[in-house]
């Protein structure tokens, strides 16, 4: 499935066909130990998370 975090800083990052477990991943985001989390690769501050939302990958085609 496709992700979008968005991030408070106005950026977003995409994630293509990602798999993680979502009790954990809430896990981590709840553990006030914890300030950074790795996303598709990135590295980067928990706190700045605004929303994880999956993306619909159905792409409409244009013929000609």
């Amino acid at each position: 499935m496709d992700y979008q975090v968005q991030l408070n800083n106005g950026q977003a990052i995409k994630l293509k066909n990602a798999e993680f477990d979502v009790t954990a991943f809430t896990a981590t985001l709840n553990d006030q130990k914890i300030g950074f989390v790795n996303i598709g690769g990135a590295i980067i501050n928990k706190h700045i998370i605004v929303s994880v939302i999956p993306v619909d990958n159905i792409q409409t085609e244009t013929q000609s």
